[in-house]
């Protein structure tokens, strides 16, 4: 469990290959992206989630196969790219700052179990970006920066024609690796439902 007022060892040691990972990665996608034949989504994605006294509201999309790694597809696990806005309401009053705007870009490892009928479980891992319009929420949440790391995992199932809905339980955590102090953070838990475009 993470401290509400201080972050903790593991996160300012990941802190240096967090954005390491994520800048790798980003290079490695931006050839990808680029090549693609159309930048339409593959699918939306509607969150909502609360931790810590806040509230999350969630609209997203996301892209699926991002990358044509033989190896990955072959265990199951697709690439996704995945793009959020989030509305995160605190629930503390008095407040110095109730809300505040969360915009995120996380790729994804992607994976699909078998069908078991009318169903498939799919799991999902990512670390990604955000970026805050506001350093604080509540009173004494303070993030510091408005750049942020978010760490995502799901569990779910999907269901429907060629298993296009999806839906999990996630847990999500958003701090700033410790680029600035205080560094508060953010842990919620929540669900997601997706739908892939027809």
């Amino acid at each position: 469990m993470l401290s509400a007022t201080r972050p903790s060892r593991r996160f300012r040691a990941l802190h240096p290959g967090i954005a390491a990972g994520v800048l790798g990665l980003s290079l490695v996608l931006a050839p990808a992206l680029s090549a693609a034949s159309s930048l339409a989504p593959s699918g939306i994605d509607l969150t909502g989630g609360y931790g810590d006294n806040v509230a999350i509201y969630g609209v997203g999309v996301h892209w699926d196969s991002i990358c044509t790694c033989t190896a990955l597809k072959n265990i199951g696990i697709d690439l996704r790219l995945a793009a959020q806005a989030a509305y995160w309401r605190g629930h503390e009053h008095p407040a110095s700052n109730s809300s505040l705007w969360d915009f995120g870009l996380t790729p994804v490892f992607h994976w699909s179990g078998a069908d078991m009928g009318p169903v498939r479980l799919f799991a999902d891992a990512g670390i990604g970006v955000h970026l805050l319009t506001d350093t604080r929420i509540n009173t004494e949440r303070v993030f510091s920066t408005a750049f942020q790391f978010g760490e995502i995992g799901v569990v779910g199932l999907a269901f429907g024609e060629r298993h296009r809905y999806e839906l999990g339980a996630l847990v999500q955590h958003v701090s700033n690796g410790s680029i600035k102090e205080p560094n508060n953070g953010l842990t919620y838990f929540g669900a997601v439902f997706r739908a892939a475009m027809p």
